[in-house]
């Protein structure tokens, strides 16, 4: 079994956000020749998160709006007297900043309408991903 990784850098635009990162993603594990295998898909931050589901555009708010309804970005956070995103942090561990997906036939096997996306709590920020394949 090999291993092959690759980063990139994803800048975003607003304070919360949603973005599909599926195509860049599977950019990687073309250039990285992989055809069957795993990928792990991560971002490098603790306010940010990494999820599989359908990147309908209602949906891609729906994320947003319950996550702040889960951890209210005005809430009480200790951490916020270092810099106001205790919210976020919360809200990072409890999702989580990474996934595992299949690679099949030099593609991510996914299901039809799963992507993977990008959950930004804390922006305008870049944001480093990481693709860490495993395979043959």
């Amino acid at each position: 079994m090999k291993s092959f990784e690759k980063e990139f850098s994803i800048k975003t635009n607003s304070r919360f956000e949603s973005i599909d990162i599926t195509d860049t993603v599977e950019k990687a594990i073309i250039e990285m020749g992989t055809t069957d295998g795993i990928v792990v898909v991560g971002v490098k931050h603790t306010t940010c998160s990494i999820i599989i589901n359908e990147a309908e555009q209602g949906l891609m708010k729906d994320y947003l709006i319950w996550a702040k309804k889960l951890v209210p970005p005005d809430g009480e956070f200790n951490h916020n007297l270092i810099d106001n995103n205790g919210h976020a942090h919360i809200i990072s561990a409890i999702i989580g900043t990474s996934r595992i997906v299949p690679i099949k036939n030099k593609k991510l096997d996914l299901g039809t309408w799963q992507r993977i996306i990008l959950l930004e709590f804390d922006g305008p920020r870049n944001r480093s991903i990481y693709v860490k394949v495993m395979g043959e």
